[in-house]
């Protein structure tokens, strides 16, 4: 019997011992395992071997194509076997087994990733994202100024932003939820609904088009077979918080339907910072036939929420959970609160051309209503991608192919209006109106071509054309009037390529080395070209888009049986890189303005491990090092009319930590189902201005889930019970958990930069499953 036999027939009989009884399992003549918790531990842990087994045999199969010979003989798994695009996880289904083979969902050869596990999204109070993601390496999360917002940083990109996220794509379940002009908003992500988050790290454009300049992130929710009933969920803690949840999902042939919904409210760890979350996220997947497939879904946020000024210096010294603003002009007088609401509605069909073409077609529309208390806006966005996979060969070389071809149009129309400052956050005249386009067109392909059985050999190119129109209308206004002052009209359009070459070595099925070269870039934003150097309305046409390559070096590997190491070293390379920079219009207003740095540079390191020194333990860590400068820039700001030019060549670039460091030791009991975890952080110091006067203090952070339970009961009321207790911020340690760059126009001791960082919290929660 061949080896390819051999493995096929361990395969089918591990997959038989999965079947049978229900799921009685043996590892040897010795063992036996005789209660719940045990069964469902042994079976995790068979369904990792049946894993292995696959991609092992994937991995034999392909060397044996590759010597010229076919594979012959049955499938492994005939009527319970589906497959789909290539990175679009295909499954090896039998019962409730759910085994994915690494074949052909394996991610992209060359590219950085590191992925959370589910562990990582239940089991604490899932306030936000940053619970989740400070746990990966290369990537920095920070608390917003409230609410659910989480502040997402890759390699430098993403960083400098207030308010919103950009130059780091963000995806759910295969759809963007990035809109076409860069911005995304985390909040609408509710981390007790995901399986898994997935991030890609490095610029990215061939791959993920405009504003990719750091990577990407893959949420990943679960799926209604993963639920197969109704699961509720329950936590309250400090600050006045509280989280109420509910899943339902089921699979019905081939049909399978997973609805999450949850409530989140908080009374602030700042003033002034009292908030409610609603979401609701529907996802409906349909196999038609054997060749096609339809997912559809639906995500709803709505938030009403109350929101602090940033703090200066002596400010956050005093008290760093405070308000901000001053006596007369406070967050209170002016009422400084949003009602947001975000919607994206969506469909991907998928069609199995052949045994080795798939085509798959996503659509949605995309909106997001912003009420606060200076104006309104409403941006509806509509997206558009067609992509088409191939599995074939080169030369009787394996050859992965990918071309895709996308649309995307998003339009805004918004008013700004004089905040009066009575307590109401009343509208006044109006200051602003604003209309605006932008429309992106674009395609890209992608070839990967194994030319020995462990070299890989991939290079990818992505075109873009994309053009921003209308016109903004500047007034004077006063309490009581308004009179039009000026108007700003945009018309540009920007053609962008993006290449992508690497180069991988794989040693064996856990170790992998690669190098890399990638090109991304990230067009102005309306509000940059029509912002002037003040911070107020004017004409900033001198703004370009930028641009970012990336070369890299990187490797993973399991170093013995129980360690796993990544380690990553990168340089980037920016031209024109846009720096935006806050400034105080007002006693009542704050605006921002944008300038390009002619050349900058960010390098570093990032590490990530796993060790698990004994059954029931591991203890993970994650560090990123990287070191930021400018090269070349001629920073410019105006104050009072006058352009004020600095050469900030040699300077740190702001809002990037040199340091940032995460470790984590767990223990779960598998008889007893009872665990707990301790975690510390150490994030390092940055700058908050360009001429690296004034920076954020380093701060070390220590958080323990005292206690975790989980125990399944076999019943016909209740499939499983979950608890948790946890303290954060053990030591009740002041820190700023977010600083936006702020223009050197302002003096050190007036720059409103600061957020303070949640002091300390307990919390608790129950989960249950019926």
């Amino acid at each position: 019997m061949s080896g390819v036999r051999r493995r096929v027939v361990a395969m089918v009989g591990l997959i038989a011992l999965l079947a049978c009884n229900g799921g009685t399992f043996a590892a040897d003549a010795s063992e036996s395992v005789t209660d719940d918790e045990g069964l469902v531990r042994r079976e995790e842990a068979l369904r990792e071997q049946l894993k292995g087994l696959l991609e092992e045999l994937d991995e034999v199969r392909e060397r044996r194509r590759a010597a010229g010979h076919e594979e012959s003989g049955p499938p492994v798994v005939k009527d319970h076997a589906t497959v789909s695009k290539p990175d679009a996880a295909p499954e090896v289904v039998l019962h409730d087994v759910a085994v994915i083979s690494d074949r052909v969902s394996r991610r992209p050869a060359g590219i950085a990733e590191s992925s959370t596990t589910r562990s990582e999204h239940e089991l604490q109070p899932t306030r936000h994202l940053r619970e989740s993601l400070e746990s990966l390496p290369g990537i920095v999360t920070r608390q917003g100024f409230g609410g659910r917002e989480v502040n997402i940083s890759i390699r430098g990109s993403g960083a400098k932003n207030g308010g919103a996220l950009r130059n780091v794509k963000l995806y759910e379940d295969g759809m963007s939820f990035t809109d076409p002009t860069g911005f995304s908003r985390t909040e609408i992500h509710d981390p007790w609904f995901l399986e898994s988050v997935e991030v890609r790290r490095g610029p990215s454009s061939s791959l993920y088009d405009n504003y990719a300049l750091g990577g990407m992130v893959h949420f990943r929710t679960r799926r209604g077979r993963d639920i197969n009933g109704v699961e509720t969920s329950l936590s309250g803690g400090s600050y006045g918080f509280h989280k109420e949840a509910v899943a339902v999902g089921k699979e019905y042939g081939n049909l399978d339907i997973a609805l999450f919904s949850s409530y989140q409210r908080e009374d602030g760890w700042r003033e002034h910072s009292e908030y409610w979350i609603s979401t609701v996220n529907l996802n409906v997947r349909y196999r038609i036939d054997d060749r096609q497939s339809l997912y559809v879904k639906a995500v709803n946020l709505d938030q009403d929420e109350k929101y602090a000024a940033r703090l200066t210096p002596s400010q956050f010294q005093t008290n760093p959970r405070q308000m901000g603003g001053t006596p007369t002009t406070n967050p209170v007088s002016l009422n400084s609160k949003l009602r947001d609401r975000l919607t994206l509605i969506g469909a991907v069909y998928e069609r199995q051309i052949d045994a080795n073409t798939t085509l798959t077609t996503e659509a949605d529309y995309q909106v997001r209503d912003i009420n606060q208390p200076v104006g309104t806006s409403i941006t509806p966005s509509f997206k558009h991608y067609t992509d088409l996979r191939h599995t074939g060969r080169l030369f009787d070389l394996p050859l992965r192919s990918y071309v895709g071809f996308f649309a995307n149009y998003s339009e805004q129309e918004g008013v700004n209006n004089v905040n009066l400052n009575d307590g109401r956050a009343s509208f006044g005249p109006v200051t602003q109106q604003n209309r605006f386009s932008v429309r992106n067109l674009g395609g890209r392909f992608r070839e990967e071509l194994e030319f020995t059985p462990k070299w890989i050999l991939a290079v990818g190119l992505g075109y873009e054309r994309s053009d921003i129109s209308g016109f903004v209308n500047n007034f004077n206004a006063t309490t009581t009037t308004s009179t039009l002052n000026s108007t700003v009209n945009v018309n540009r359009s920007y053609d962008n390529w993006a290449p992508d070459v690497s180069l991988t070595y794989r040693v064996n099925r856990e170790t992998n080395i690669w190098t890399r070269g990638s090109v991304a870039y990230g067009i102005p934003q309306f509000t940059n070209l029509t912002t002037g150097l003040d911070g107020n309305p004017g004409f900033n046409g001198s703004v370009k888009p930028q641009k970012n390559l990336n070369v890299e070096i990187g490797a993973n590997a399991q170093l013995t049986p129980t360690f796993w190491l990544e380690a990553v070293g990168f340089w980037t390379f920016f031209k024109d890189e846009i720096i935006t920079q806050s400034v105080p219009l007002s006693p009542t207003a704050v605006g921002s303005f944008a300038v390009n740095a002619k050349e900058s540079q960010y390098r570093g390191i990032e590490l990530g491990w796993r060790w698990i020194p004994m059954e029931g333990m591991r203890v993970t860590g994650a560090y990123t090092h990287m070191e930021s400068k400018y090269v070349r820039f001629a920073d410019q700001f105006a104050s009072g009319g006058i352009v004020t030019r600095i050469d900030q060549s040699g300077r740190q670039v702001p809002a990037v930590e040199k340091n940032v460091l995460n470790m984590k030791a767990a223990y779960d009991h598998a008889a007893t189902g009872l665990g707990a975890w301790f975690e510390g952080s150490w994030v390092d110091s940055f700058f908050v201005n360009n001429n690296n006067t004034l920076g954020t203090p380093a701060y070390l952070l220590f958080n323990a889930n005292l206690h975790h339970y989980y125990r399944t009961h076999n019943n016909r009321y209740v499939k499983f019970i979950k608890t948790y207790v946890e303290l954060d911020n053990i030591f009740d340690k002041a820190y700023v958990a977010w600083a936006q760059p702020v223009a050197d126009s302002v003096a050190g001791a007036n720059k409103q930069a600061f957020w303070g960082g949640m002091g300390r919290a307990f919390y608790a929660g129950v989960t249950l499953g019926f």
